[in-house]
């Protein structure tokens, strides 16, 4: 990156991991000392524990041609962004629910969605259903639009999506259980593929 002339787009992966880190933080202290939080206040820092601002930019470290402008576009949050981090976080939390609680983790975004507006859990689970697909409203929206940013970095947000649906397809956590979820679409797509 530095023979390229680019090495201080590396700042922006700096923030976004310093981001992360504080989330995380914060998510600890939650868990230590057993603190439902607001579910509003839950879902700002569990969109960062997504992973998916960090992803998104460190994608953007590799594509060469990729230039400060990207970069500062996306470390502004635009909304396809936005709309992709609301997908992995409400998805997540509705297909790794019952684990969570099972573990005795109270800041669940369903138990304090429940909790905030005294709703069931099949109610709050529709309702995060429900801002998942407003995600993807908002990402069709970004793909579709005319925008500055080349249609390559907005795939890769869009592609980020892609994956979270893959992974929770079903309502199932295929990241907690790859061998369930994701081993069939890695067979089917290595070991059983076929030409076209």
């Amino acid at each position: 990156m530095s023979r390229d002339g680019r090495s201080h787009v590396v700042y922006y992966a700096k923030e976004r991991l310093k981001e992360l880190v504080k989330s995380y933080n914060i998510e600890a202290k939650w868990f230590i000392e057993g603190h439902m939080p607001p579910a509003s206040e839950y879902l700002r820092n569990a969109f960062v524990t997504t992973t998916y601002y960090y992803l998104a930019t460190t994608s953007y470290l590799g594509m060469k041609y990729a230039k400060e402008e990207e970069f500062e576009w996306l470390s502004k949050n635009p909304k396809i962004l936005e709309g992709c981090v609301t997908i992995c976080r409400v998805i997540d939390d509705i297909a790794t629910y019952e684990v969570e609680k099972s573990r005795g983790q109270l800041s669940t975004g369903i138990e304090c969605y429940m909790r905030d507006y005294s709703v069931s859990t099949k109610e709050a689970m529709a309702k995060f259903q429900e801002m998942g697909e407003s995600g993807w409203k908002d990402i069709n929206e970004g793909m579709l639009r005319p925008t500055p940013i080349p249609m390559e970095f907005l795939s890769r947000i869009l592609n980020l999506a892609r994956l979270v649906d893959v992974t929770y397809k079903h309502n199932e956590d295929g990241y907690t259980h790859p061998e369930k979820v994701i081993k069939p679409h890695i067979i089917a797509m290595v070991v059983d593929s076929f030409k076209i």
